[in-house]
């Protein structure tokens, strides 16, 4: 009664409102739990325990069935029960049949069979073996995803935390042999460089001379390029490439402090390069094809002025003490030697790219002790 009354005020309606108003509140009540009533929830019915205690063969007798009868008798037998039964409304009889035909088909046996296995079986971690193959059939994926991510993370903290960082990066691209071990040697007892890398890549440009070319040499040349290498090291068909594409950093006002103060056999012993982007559209692109000359930008005033981008090296001797055995026969042999323009530090990489100029004379020394015939014919 109390809740009644707690629902009609509930409707905003009070007793002085009089008993028609009451009698409405109660009928509006009635009809929202008449709507919104919830089901009560049946009691499961379990099966006679005393089939539950049943054999398999008694199983089978329970459907007036033969030990031998087939699966296709018992689920016919089963069928037939079961459309009786439900049409009787008869709930227990549902449930007994159930449990007899679980017992009958072996469905019983075998559940508890495996349940025993599955207790005596070994157990990892809190789960058996089973358990654990379920879980990999459905999940088998995660530890991929765990191992990836364990091996990134290891790089990430190889690469950033236990291995130096990078300090230099030297790249030469050119058709010539090169042995890194000089310069490494050079950083190493010059410079308080901890970890240079120093990369190659043979590309063969203007092949006149028929040379054999590696197909990944381009390919590895531009992953080269793109980490911003800060020295950079050309043969003479491939500078002007580089030139173009802006590179190589221009070296006018470095030259001029060179000139002011390097010794006159230091200096003797390197040439500047001198070139420009209109040089390079005479040279390359009035010979190429319509389609591949529409691919680059129409020359502005300033690419018509020659500027220093790098220094020309060309006593084989001199090249070979920095690690460079260049593999032209017929063509301009010498090396250039410069400053990569999206370096990040440029002037660590100018300070770099001078001090291996002007120490050429002591690589030289060097190299000829470890090679006293390197400067003969042979």
């Amino acid at each position: 009664m109390k809740e009644k009354e707690k629902k009609i005020k509930g409707l905003g309606v009070s007793k002085q409102a009089g008993s028609e108003a009451e009698e409405k509140a109660e009928e509006v009540i009635e009809e929202v739990e008449k709507t919104y009533k919830v089901p009560e929830l049946k009691e499961k019915v379990l099966p006679d325990p005393a089939i539950e205690k049943m054999t398999k063969e008694e199983g089978l007798a329970y459907f007036d069935l033969p030990e031998w009868a087939s699966k296709k008798d018992l689920d016919d037998q089963f069928w037939k029960l079961g459309k009786t039964y439900r049409a009787k409304n008869d709930e227990q009889k549902l449930a007994d049949i159930a449990c007899a035909y679980s017992i009958a088909s072996g469905e019983r046996d075998r559940k508890q069979k495996e349940e025993k296995e599955e207790i005596e079986s070994k157990h990892y971690f809190g789960k058996s073996t089973k358990e654990w193959q379920n879980i990999w059939h459905y999940y088998w994926w995660v530890p991929i995803i765990v191992v990836a991510a364990i091996f990134f993370i290891s790089a990430f903290i190889k690469v950033y935390f236990i291995e130096p960082r990078v300090d230099l990066r030297v790249a030469s691209i050119g058709h010539f042999e090169y042995d890194d071990a000089f310069l490494s040697a050079f950083f190493s007892e010059y410079t308080d460089l901890k970890n240079p890398d120093l990369q190659s890549a043979d590309v063969v440009s203007e092949n006149s001379e028929g040379a054999q070319t590696d197909k990944y040499a381009v390919q590895k040349a531009t992953s080269m390029m793109a980490v911003h290498p800060d020295v950079l090291v050309f043969d003479m068909p491939s500078v002007p490439v580089y030139v173009n594409s802006g590179d190589l950093k221009i070296m006018d006002e470095e030259y001029e402090k060179m000139k002011a103060t390097w010794s006159e056999e230091d200096l003797a012993r390197i040439e500047p390069y001198v070139y420009s982007r209109a040089r390079f559209y005479d040279d390359y692109v009035q010979y190429m094809s319509e389609e591949y000359q529409e691919q680059f930008d129409p020359l502005e005033p300033q690419d018509y002025e020659d500027h220093i981008y790098g220094f020309i090296i060309r006593d084989r001797v001199d090249q070979l003490s920095l690690g460079f055995d260049v593999q032209w026969k017929q063509e301009d042999s010498a090396i250039i030697v410069g400053v990569g323009a999206g370096s990040g530090d440029l002037d660590k990489a100018v300070e770099m790219c001078e001090l291996v100029l002007s120490n050429i004379d002591t690589m030289r020394e060097t190299y000829e002790k470890t090679y006293p015939y390197a400067n003969t014919d042979d």
